[in-house]
């Protein structure tokens, strides 16, 4: 892939991405003042539910199955991959729901509205099943886009349709249900079409369901501490630092989460061009990356820092002014936090260093959470933003060292230079060997 056509698909893809906060704009709003707050809270709590049960049956499939098929020769291969990943999906999907209906018969919320959990349950296995991992990794780009754009719409024309008032949060669940199964229908067809239907069975879902777990514990270790910060910070420090913490965190996980539709394109394209022994375009397309991603990350630290003061009192209210400096704080994460990206998601997953990724990953996580329960019951929210701070940095370390071991740090734009310089200090060696890829 030349470099303009890359932009273009890049550009493409965060175009995609911009339509979920639009969406998110008009709803938002939409549901506070229709619901209430006892029926918006009904919804919140559905959706935590539902994010839970998604990442069960997602598990670490999705970059699993990418890869796969960004190495597949033929639509045979692909047809092989996608009913392994189906079954897999499937059988996931089965203990998913049986851990949905439990965990809505538990919750105090859930329970007198059953039905919300239930549909939540449901959205999280359909949501489970998305096929994005197979478009990716055949290099269509731009067609999960346009499902996912159209899944927006529908549900959106739905919601504002159905919700009429404090009773209806069924009707927000039902709403994102059809338009999940919409897109699906869509998703499947289109696999269908090109690969064929897929074959259920047994045989190579433990297979695959081992070798996704590394996968899945180095993801999952962030998501649970991300998602959980919020809730051990109302453990240890006042509601007034919660609440600074919320909405500073919250700009936060905006500002990261848009380093991932790059991921979308570069990951499978890398994938690709090692298993065609592409080396040289492989190692070109990696830096690319990096420089893109680094790139971001610096953009977004100097703006944070910046501009925080400013827009967090405009947007907020000036009763937020504090949550303005636990995003300051937050600021000197975002440059470790490409970094890791990219090693994470450009360097070791293309090249299967699965294993290694959950080694770093749980020992950040579990240093993260140390450095948690250590420095926020003395400086509240700052102290947690400075946990993730150097859970972020500890990763890095760990990972720079990783890439040095395994001799790929000529795949860091400036990497063997400065490593050079760093042997010519303490009297090593002047320079480093090549990176090397598989």
């Amino acid at each position: 892939m030349d470099r303009r056509k890359s932009v273009r698909i890049i550009g493409f893809v965060y175009g995609g991405y911009l339509m979920r906060y639009v969406y998110l704009i008009i709803v938002v709003p939409f549901y506070g003042r229709m619901l209430g707050v006892a029926g918006y809270g009904r919804v919140l709590a559905s959706m935590s539910l539902m994010n839970v049960i998604w990442m069960l049956v997602n598990y670490g499939f999705s970059p699993v199955g990418m890869r796969d098929v960004s190495k597949a020769q033929s639509d045979a291969e692909c047809q092989e991959i996608f009913s392994l990943h189906v079954s897999a999906r499937i059988a996931h999907g089965l203990v998913g729901g049986c851990i949905g209906i439990i965990a809505t018969m538990c919750s105090p919320v859930l329970s007198e509205r059953p039905l919300i959990g239930v549909l939540a349950t449901l959205l999280g296995i359909v949501s489970g099943m998305n096929l994005g991992w197979m478009f990716q990794g055949r290099h269509q780009f731009r067609t999960p886009i346009v499902i996912e754009v159209f899944g927006f719409l529908l549900s959106l024309v739905l919601v504002l349709t159905l919700v009429k008032g404090p009773d209806d949060a069924v009707w927000v669940l039902a709403s994102l249900l059809i338009a999940g199964v919409a897109s699906s229908i869509i998703s499947y067809g289109l696999t269908i079409y090109q690969v064929g239907w897929p074959r259920l069975k047994l045989a190579g879902i433990l297979p695959l369901v081992r070798t996704s777990t590394m996968l899945f514990l180095y993801s999952s270790g962030s998501v649970v501490f991300t998602a959980s910060s919020t809730y051990l910070l109302t453990l240890l420090s006042t509601p007034d630092q919660v609440g600074y913490f919320g909405a500073a965190e919250r700009f936060a996980t905006i500002a990261l989460a848009l380093m991932g539709p790059a991921a979308q394109v570069f990951i499978p394209t890398i994938t690709r061009q090692l298993a065609q022994n592409d080396m040289q375009g492989a190692h070109d397309t990696t830096r690319r990356g990096a420089t893109l991603l680094m790139g971001y990350g610096l953009l977004i630290f100097c703006g944070a820092l910046a501009l925080s003061p400013f827009a967090l009192p405009l947007i907020l209210g000036a009763s937020f002014g504090p949550s303005a400096h636990v995003l300051q704080i937050f600021a000197w994460m975002f440059p470790f936090a490409a970094f890791n990206e990219f090693v994470a998601g450009y360097i070791f997953l293309p090249r299967r260093k699965d294993r290694l990724l959950a080694v770093v990953g749980i020992t950040a996580g579990l240093i993260n959470l140390v450095a948690a329960l250590i420095l926020a019951p003395l400086y509240g929210a700052i102290g947690i933003a400075l946990a993730r701070v150097i859970g972020e940095a500890i990763l890095s370390v760990m990972l720079v060292g990783t890439v040095i071991r395994l001799q790929m740090v000529g795949l860091v734009p400036g990497g063997e230079r400065a490593l050079g310089m760093v042997r010519v200090a303490c009297g090593l060696r002047p320079h480093a060997r090549a990176g090397k890829d598989e």
